[in-house]
C-alpha cells in the first residue's frame, strides 16, 4: 500500500503559507489535486492544528492527525511532526493485509507538485528497490554552497563551504524544494541519512523540476500563482466587476413637461 502523509509545520513567523491560498484555492489542496490524478495512493493522513488544512483533509478524504506538542522555543520542527505522524499513520494500519510500501510526504504550503512528477517518482521506487527515497528537487545556482559566506566570529565573511571550490564551472546547486518525498519505511524507521533530513536515508534520487520551495512569506504567492498556470490551473479568485456610478438625480427644469 502507498500512503500520502501532509505535514502541516506553520513554522513561518512572516506568512502562515498553510493558510494561504493561491489562484483561488488553498495550499494544501494541490498536493491532493496531484495525487488524484495518479490513483495510486490508497490513504491519506495530514498532520495539522490549522481549520483551513483540517477543511482541505475531509474534503479529500484523509485522516487527521492532531500535532506533537510543540517544543519549548513554541516552534514544531518538520521532523517531530514526521516521527510523530508516521508513526499514527503505521498504528492505523496495523492489522491491515495490506503491506505498506511507500510513504509520500508532503508539505501543506508546498504546492509545487505534479501527477507527471508523482509518477515518475512511483515508477521510480517501484523499479528500483535499492533506493531509500525519491525528493523533488529544483535548481537553485545562485545559492550555491560554494558562493555562500558566513559570518565567522571576528565579524567577517568567509567561506560557509570550508573546502576551495572547484575549477572551472560550479556544480549544480539542486535543493529539495519539499513538493513530494517518497520514503521508504525502512528509511524512515532507521533515520539513518546524513543532513538535516535523515529520513530521506543514504541512496536517494533527485525528482527534477522548477519551481518555489514552501512558502513562508507573502512576496512568494506571485511567483507560485506564475508557476501554477504554467502547469494548467486556472485562476478561480472571485472577480470583482465594476459596478455603474449612480447617476445623480437632476431636478426638472420649470416649464418642461
Amino acid at each position: 500500500m502507498i500512503c500520502s502523509l501532509m505535514l502541516d509545520p506553520d513554522d513561518s513567523l512572516d506568512f502562515p503559507g498553510s493558510t494561504a491560498t493561491a489562484l483561488g484555492r488553498p495550499l494544501a489542496a494541490y498536493p491532493f489535486i496531484a495525487a488524484r490524478a495518479t490513483a495510486q495512493i490508497g490513504r491519506h493522513y495530514v498532520v495539522t492544528g490549522t481549520l483551513p488544512v483540517k477543511s482541505v483533509a475531509l474534503q479529500n478524504g484523509a485522516v487527521i492527525i492532531d500535532p506533537p506538542p510543540a517544543s519549548d522555543s513554541g516552534s514544531m520542527h518538520k521532523k517531530d511532526m514526521l516521527v510523530h505522524g508516521y508513526r499514527a499513520l503505521r498504528q492505523d494500519l496495523k492489522g491491515d493485509e495490506g503491506k505498506l510500501e511507500l510513504v509520500c510526504l508532503f508539505l501543506a504550503n508546498a504546492p509545487t507538485v505534479t501527477p507527471e512528477l508523482l509518477n515518475e517518482g512511483l515508477e521510480a521506487m517501484a523499479s528500483r528497490p535499492d533506493l531509500d527515497s525519491a525528493v523533488s528537487v529544483s535548481p537553485h545556482n545562485r545559492m550555491n554552497p560554494y558562493s555562500a559566506r558566513r559570518e565567522s566570529a571576528d565579524g567577517l565573511l568567509e567561506p560557509y563551504v570550508p573546502q576551495p571550490a572547484p575549477q572551472g564551472k560550479l556544480p549544480e546547486a539542486w535543493f529539495p524544494d519539499w513538493g513530494v518525498q517518497f520514503l521508504r519505511p525502512r528509511a524512515l524507521d532507521a533515520m539513518d541519512g546524513a543532513g538535516p533530513m535523515p529520513w530521506l536515508g543514504r541512496k536517494v534520487l533527485p525528482l527534477k523540476q522548477w519551481g518555489c520551495a514552501p512558502v513562508d512569506f507573502q512576496w512568494q504567492i506571485p511567483g507560485l500563482e506564475y508557476w501554477l498556470k504554467k502547469q494548467g490551473f486556472s485562476d478561480l479568485t472571485p472577480s470583482l466587476e465594476l459596478q455603474p456610478k449612480p447617476q445623480p438625480q437632476l431636478a426638472p427644469r420649470e416649464g418642461r413637461r
